[in-house]
C-alpha cells in the first residue's frame, strides 16, 4: 500500500463516497412510485432509445484511440478536469445503470400486466 499523506486517502474516501451516492440516487431516482409508473407505460421503443443512448459512450471509448495526459497546476484546472472526470462517470456509469434499472421496471410491470390471477392468491 502507498504511503500517501492522510488528506489524500480521506479525498479518495470521499469520492467513493460521491461516486456510490449518485449510482444509489439514479437507482431511487427511477424506483420512486411515480417515475416507475411513468416508465411502465413506455413504448419499447423508448426503451430501446434509452439502451441505445447508454451504449454509444461505451462505444466511443471501446473504438476510439483515447488518451489523456493532463498536468493541474491550480484549483481552477483541477475542478474543471475534476468536472469532465463527473461527466465521463455519469455518461459511462449513470447512464447505463438507469437505462438497466428501467429496463428492469418495465419488464417487470408488463409481466405483470399479463397474468390472470393477482398476486398472492
Amino acid at each position: 500500500m502507498p504511503e500517501l499523506p492522510v488528506a489524500v486517502w480521506f479525498a479518495v474516501a470521499g469520492a467513493v463516497v460521491l461516486l456510490l451516492s449518485l449510482c444509489a440516487g439514479t437507482a431511487y431516482a427511477i424506483l420512486r412510485a411515480s417515475t416507475r409508473r411513468r416508465v411502465a407505460n413506455w413504448s419499447a421503443t423508448r426503451l430501446l432509445a434509452l439502451a441505445g443512448a447508454a451504449t454509444v459512450p461505451w462505444l466511443v471509448v471501446w473504438l476510439a484511440p483515447i488518451h489523456f495526459e493532463v498536468a493541474i497546476h491550480g484549483v481552477g484546472p483541477l475542478i474543471g478536469w475534476v468536472l469532465v472526470a463527473l461527466l465521463a462517470f455519469a455518461l459511462l456509469v449513470l447512464l447505463p445503470l438507469a437505462a438497466l434499472v428501467c429496463a428492469m421496471v418495465w419488464g417487470l410491470a408488463r409481466g405483470g400486466r399479463g397474468s390472470p390471477t393477482p398476486p398472492g392468491s
